[in-house]
């Protein structure tokens, strides 16, 4: 029998999958006559194939021909999703009047406020003229934190600069990240160049979800929720993740829970059992049944509306709508069926939500439990309660991990050795804490019972804290380095493909195939790692409180702190360390930027170091720690000068004197001020970046 027979949606959203991913790697967009030619032949040619009834030997011409088409499709789909977010700014040379509409609940901190904006209109010398592309806005001052409000229109006055950043594959760039949500610009602003529009303009259903959580949030707080408890019940049941401390959120990381902190299918599974077990009743009745699915709808998607649309909730909500409606009509579909639909479903409303990580992990992690979850169940059998509830989750577990693995070091280049512990110990909690928050909620209102209720969450949330801190604090807790590229990710999940089809389907030919992969992999890695002994690249990264010049020849490296506590800096030392372990760094050697005179080190004849200027191989590094002087006037050569001080530098006088190719920002200069730099750079031809924003900068020599 063929395996893909039953599994239709299956087949078809394979395609239509990658000629999106496709669509989204290359931003073109077939023309609408080229389309139409493309479609049309396919169209008449499955026609003619139907009346004719070929042979079924020639079956193969009509699926190749549905799979060409939908390829197509996805393609056309993301061409035509990127092309309506494309408008872009003329340049601009000085502030201008800019509208724009908040598009997503902003984040806030004590005094300041970033959120991610639709940048609707903006107003020249001459009249409004009309834009559709997105922003990043960072508002600081007096009442930044409660300005902002999603869904309404706001006027600043501004000059935004293009979205700037360095490709980074060994730690977290938020700025790449912010372009892959189709973020071109970003600007920061005090709050006195920022007017609200006045008018009610948001959504209605997603203003309304936005209250309903602030209200509930409200709720914990008024019950005495607060600390970590409060932060953890707030983005484990309504996915507000704004205070949770680095410490917890590491910890989570570090015990392979980092999926607990965001809302997602379980949530959504226990909302559903929850909601099944007060709704039985209904069935009793005559139609009762469909009173019963659409009281389960609203809830769910008024919860994914409340936690936000987080990709792995749309996930959860559109597989359990898909089951729901064949239940409701008496069916029992395949999972992986409702699982494609879902996909088509999600893809067709959003094309870049493809590139979001939650989304992806998600789909693989229910796919692997639908997929791996009974066979690995099968491996151990018992009549035991308890064992049988225990084997259930780890089998869950392993199944969740395998699917997801690759994928997970690809993103966070490290590996959760206690997975299973962390799983039997922290998704039961997570579990009564969901049931706990939901009756606390509820039941807020009634004396006896809420407080029961809530009592229990604050214990389980303690529990749970403590749980995940003893599991991160144990040794050997994380295995780091997993630094691989992206066609090592396809042959890895090649080889779980074809090992999984050799173990059920006894075929040698899959064991070689996957052994095949494996000597692949290990070639690339060996190419890779040769490569790194041949590479130069000299980069500098900002912190929160300094910066670092690091220098990097093959397997060595010398690093240029600019104070003590930049080596302890939670930034700098995960961001440098991940590109170390990526790069086999062996070797590395420590200095300090402001020692004066003379500095070498054994092992790096072409680095050095006198007064403010830096050599590193043949680039030519100065820092400029103060007020420009007469000993300055003296004409020099600096490839990159580094502006380290917040003196009233002008880019003019800087050129005149240093001639330099690229200047970085690396001082606590106001924004305004930096504004000025940026302006000055752009009219006289030179590259500025600002490292307080970008985070680093770094070329290869």
């Amino acid at each position: 029998m063929n395996p893909w027979r039953p599994l239709p949606l299956l087949r078809l959203v394979i395609p239509f999958i990658g000629g999106t991913l496709t669509g989204m790697s290359f931003k073109v967009l077939i023309p609408l006559p080229v389309f139409i030619a493309l479609m049309l032949p396919v169209c008449l040619a499955l026609f003619l194939f139907h009346m004719l009834t070929l042979s079924y030997r020639l079956r193969w011409l009509t699926g190749s021909l549905i799979l060409m088409a939908f390829f197509v499709s996805g393609f056309q789909l993301a061409g035509v999703s990127l092309r309506q977010d494309s408008s872009q700014l003329p340049e601009i040379e000085t502030t201008v009047i800019l509208l724009l509409r908040v598009s997503e609940c902003p984040s806030v901190r004590q005094g300041s406020a970033s959120v991610i904006t639709d940048l609707v209109s903006y107003r020249d010398s001459a009249a409004w003229k009309p834009l559709n592309t997105r922003l990043y806005l960072r508002l600081y001052g007096n009442k930044a934190d409660t300005m902002l409000s999603y869904g309404n229109y706001y006027m600043i006055y501004s000059r935004p600069d293009p979205l700037k950043f360095f490709h980074s594959t060994h730690s977290f760039n938020f700025r790449e990240y912010l372009y892959n949500k189709g973020v071109r610009y970003e600007t920061g602003i005090r709050t006195s160049s920022c007017i609200p529009v006045p008018g009610d303009h948001a959504n209605v259903i997603s203003r309304l979800a936005f209250k309903v959580r602030d209200r509930l949030l409200q709720i914990f707080r008024d019950k005495g929720l607060s600390g970590q408890e409060f932060s953890v019940a707030a983005a484990l049941l309504l996915g507000y993740v704004n205070e949770i401390d680095s410490r917890l959120k590491s910890a989570f990381a570090a015990s392979g829970t980092m999926h607990i902190l965001s809302v997602s299918g379980m949530h959504v599974g226990v909302i559903f059992l929850f909601l099944e077990t007060i709704l039985a009743f209904l069935a009793r009745f005559r139609n009762g049944i469909y009173l019963k699915l659409l009281i389960q709808l609203l809830f769910i998607w008024a919860y994914a509306a409340v936690t936000g649309f987080s990709p792995a909730v749309l996930r959860a909500a559109a597989c359990l709508s898909f089951i729901l409606a064949g239940k409701a009509i008496k069916r029992k579909p395949e999972m992986l069926n409702v699982i494609s639909a879902s996909v088509f479903f999600l893809l067709i409303l959003d094309p870049s939500i493809i590139t979001d990580v939650g989304f992806q992990l998600s789909y693989l992690a229910v796919a692997g439990i639908v997929i791996l979850y009974k066979p690995i169940y099968d491996l151990y059998m018992t009549h035991s309660w308890l064992p049988g509830k225990i084997w259930a989750l780890v089998a869950v577990s392993i199944a969740a991990q395998i699917a997801t693995c690759p994928l997970s070091l690809y993103y966070f280049h490290r590996f959760p050795n206690y997975f299973i512990l962390s799983n039997l110990l922290i998704v039961p909690l997570s579990n009564g804490i969901i049931l706990m928050g939901i009756l606390g909620l509820l039941c807020s209102s009634i004396p006896l019972a809420g407080g029961l209720s809530i009592s229990a969450l604050k214990l389980l949330l303690v529990c749970l804290n403590k749980s995940v801190l003893w599991i991160g604090s144990l040794p050997g807790a994380v295995t780091p380095g997993f630094f691989p590229s992206i066609p090592e990710i396809m042959l890895w999940y090649l080889i779980i493909i074809c090992l999984f089809q050799f173990l059920t389907a006894k075929n040698k030919i899959f064991l070689l195939f996957a052994l095949s992969c494996i000597i692949i992999v290990e070639f690339s890695i060996l190419v890779e790692k040769s490569c790194n002994f041949s590479r130069s690249r000299l980069s500098v990264h900002q912190g929160s409180r300094g910066y670092v010049v690091r220098y990097i020849r093959g397997t060595k490296e010398i690093c240029f702190y600019s104070g003590l506590r930049m080596m302890t800096d939670p930034f700098i030392t995960g961001q440098i360390g991940n590109e170390r372990m990526a790069g086999s760094v062996s070797s590395v050697k420590e200095r300090w930027i402001n020692f004066k005179g003379w500095q070498k080190a054994l092992g790096f004849p072409e680095v050095g170091r006198f007064g403010n200027m830096l050599m590193a191989g043949e680039k030519r590094v100065y820092l400029l720690e103060r007020t420009l002087n007469k000993n300055l006037n003296v004409k020099t050569h600096a490839d990159i000068v580094l502006i380290g001080r917040n003196a009233n530098y002008r880019i003019e006088q800087l050129k005149k004197i240093f001639t330099p190719g690229i200047i970085l920002n690396i001082s606590t200069a106001s924004h305004s001020r930096v504004t000025g730099w940026s302006d000055q750079a752009r009219r006289l031809g030179l590259k500025f970046y600002d490292l307080k924003t970008s985070g680093f900068y770094q070329e290869e020599l």
